[in-house]
Order: structure tokens, then sequence, then C-alpha cells
């Protein structure tokens, strides 16, 4: 099953979520509710909804999956005959180990967690490395945890001594066996209900959610609810006239008739048409005046910055005219992404219960990281012949040191 079948499976109960959810306010836009805020049980819905908050995140989760993975030692040394290549080459019966990937630094980056769960055939007493027969990332969303709230953080061993139940969700409940359960945080910050569970990173941008979340509001409204674009209507001669035109009698029952009649959306009329002596009138609001493609351009050029993605990638109609992308994506390799994979990796690692081995990420197919290092041997080759002109003028000159230098510089 596909990385895009497991996230289209995330978003089947969310909308029932959405729905019914007394956890956070929502506003109901014509026949779609958006959350007013960004909140802790919302996170993961809202990366998979909205397109400013999901691009960052699919670009890192994407590209971490299309990486090759293997088992190597302590050193990171290829170990191809390794009898624990199964973890990668069959980690599960419904998803590759790249669709774990993706979905594990997808939760990671959106909810905050990433929940992997072991699974141990009841004929063996214990879990390790030989007796795991699966791994799954466990959708956030699907997770509930029942938490023993008499301990301090300095009085644990590990996460699972804060757990006293964990259930989960996916179409029954079922209870977790919390020593099979791994919950691995994105950082120290912890949500105000829970001593482990870990606030989205998305917090970081609190604001430009909210911001972003509200600009979708009034474009929606303004789309949807706008009416007619004009109406043709009697003018007025009189100060008594106009009143009377001000002043309908059942003002509530014509504006319904006209929001169901008028519109520039669905199956309705573009113009409003009176039956007495008219003149025109303008009410269409002007969507341009809400510069909203601005806002939300702007917002999620600040989401992105969160996960270290510069401008010049986050998507815009005028995308292909960015000359540095290439320089901006092997930046993100090297600064965010790299090191993402890698903690992730880890994290297989330890749930697979390897010991002396390890998974590892091959980043020799990037090319963004194959350029960075053609242009570094093309540096190196330029200073070693500008040593060999130097070594003309001064035969004397120590050229083995300068060498040394020049590659531990590079």
């Amino acid at each position: 099953m596909a990385w895009s079948d497991f996230i289209r499976k995330f978003q089947v109960p969310n909308i029932s979520i959405i729905e019914s959810s007394t956890d956070y306010d929502t506003e109901k836009v014509g026949t779609i509710q958006i959350p007013d805020t960004l909140k802790d049980d919302n996170a993961f819905n809202l990366a998979n909804s909205v397109a400013e908050i999901y691009n960052p995140i699919d670009f890192i989760a994407d590209r971490a999956s299309k990486l090759r993975y293997f088992i190597a030692d302590k050193s990171g040394n290829e170990l191809s005959a390794s009898p624990f290549k199964r973890c990668i080459e069959n980690p599960n019966p419904l998803f590759t180990f790249s669709d774990l990937m993706y979905q594990a630094v997808f939760s990671y980056l959106a909810d905050g967690n990433i929940y992997l769960y072991q699974n141990v055939p009841s004929m063996y007493e214990r879990a390790n490395a030989n007796t795991i027969s699966r791994v799954d990332v466990l959708n956030p969303n699907y997770v509930s945890i029942d938490e023993y709230t008499n301990l301090s953080k300095l009085d644990v061993m590990r996460v699972s001594d804060f757990i006293k139940r964990a259930y989960y969700h996916d179409g029954k409940r079922r209870e977790l066996e919390k020593d099979k359960l791994f919950v691995f945080p994105y950082d120290w910050q912890t949500r105000d209900y829970s001593s482990f569970i870990c606030r989205s990173p998305l917090f970081k941008s609190y604001r430009s959610i909210n911001n972003l979340l509200a600009t979708y509001s009034a474009r929606y409204n303004i789309y949807v609810n706008n009416g007619a674009a004009g109406y043709l209507s009697k003018k007025a001669n009189s100060k008594n006239e106009l009143e009377e035109t001000l002043n309908p009698t059942d003002r509530e029952a014509i504006l319904k008739d006209i929001n169901n009649r008028n519109g520039i959306t669905g199956n309705r009329n573009l113009w409003g048409i009176s039956s007495v002596p008219l003149e025109f009138i303008n009410t269409l609001a002007d969507i341009q005046r809400l510069m909203p493609f601005e806002e939300t351009l702007e917002d999620a050029i600040k989401i992105a910055a969160t996960y270290q993605l510069p401008s010049v990638l986050v998507a815009r109609k005028d995308q292909s005219t960015f000359d540095n992308q290439k320089e901006a994506e092997r930046s993100v390799w090297e600064n965010t992404m790299m090191s993402v994979v890698d903690t992730v990796a880890s994290y297989f690692t330890k749930v697979w219960m390897l010991e002396g081995i390890q998974i590892k990420a091959d980043y020799s197919t990037v090319s963004a990281l194959n350029e960075n290092e053609g242009e570094r041997e093309d540096l190196i080759t330029k200073k070693i012949d500008n040593l060999q002109k130097v070594i003309n003028l001064k035969p004397d000159f120590d050229i083995n040191s300068e060498i040394e230098k020049i590659y531990g510089k590079n």
C-alpha cells in the first residue's frame, strides 16, 4: 500500500473528528467547518488538509522515504549478509520500509510524536530482534493514553513508566501492550495534559497558522456568501423614498431570498433584478482588497521556516524564476533533512532492538548532495593546482602539510 493510501486512511476519521469534536471551536462557513485556531488535537488534521502546512512536511517526508536504507555496523559500513535485513525488506505486511519512513517522519513533524509498536507472536515470552515479527507506525489520531499523574519526570526510567493504559482506535478499540509501544517526541515541549507527549512543532508558527485559517475563512466566505454581484434598484428621488428603500419590512426574508437566488457560485443568478424603476448598485465584495493570496504566501513562508525550509522552496506561481533553488535544496538536506532522517532511522533501530548494528540511510543517490561533492572536488583540485605553481617558485615549500590542511577544511 502506497504512502498516499496511508495518508488517505489517516484522513477518513478526521472528518468525523472535526464535525463532532468538542475539544475546539469550529466556525461554520458555507457547507464546511474550519477550526478557529491551531490546537494540540487538530495539528495532525490541519497538516493533512491545509496545503500551506502539508507542503513543507511532505517535502521532507517524501524525500526521506525515497532514500535507500540498509543494515550497517557501528561504523556505518553496510552489512550486506546480515539476517536482520528483513527489518528493512519486510518490516510490515501492509507497508514497505519506505512507507513506514514516510509515515513516521510525517507524524514526527505534524503531530510532534512518532508512535511505533512492536508485534511479537504469543509463542515468545520476550521481545528481541529475533522474535519481533513486524513494526507499525500508529496514526497519532487513533492513539489514546491514560497516564499516571503522580509521577515526576525525574523519577521515571523510560516513557512507558508514565503509561497506565494505552488504546488504539482503528475501527475498533484495542488495548496496546505498553512495553511494546514506543513514543518518540519531537522536542521537550509537552502538551498541557501530558507528562511526555510532545506538542506539534507547528506551534512554533502558531500565529501564522491561525492567520492562515482566518484568511481561508474570509476568502471562502466571500466566494460562497457574497450574494449577487449587484442590484438594479429604485432610484430615490426624496428622503422619504430613500428611507423606504433602505428599511424593508422583512429584511431577513429578503436577504435569505437574495442569497438563495443570487451569487457567484453554484447554480445561482449573477444579477439581482427589481420590478421598479432602477439604478445599479454594486454589492460584490472585492476579494482583492483582502489580498488573501499574498497573505497565505507570507504565512506559508513562515510555516516552512519552522522546518528550516527557505522561501524559494515554498510552492508559488513564480517558482521557476528562482536560480538558487538547487542551492536551497542542498542546504535543506545538509541542515535539516539528514538530521531528521538519521534521527528517525535510529528510532526504528531501537524499536527493532538491534544491538551492535543500526539502520542507516544511503545519501549517495541524492542529486543535490552529489552536486555539492562535485563542487568540493573542483575546489580541492584548483587549490592543489595553485600549490603546484607555488612549488615552481619555491622548491622548498612544504606542500604536504598544505594538502592536509586543504582536505581537512573541505
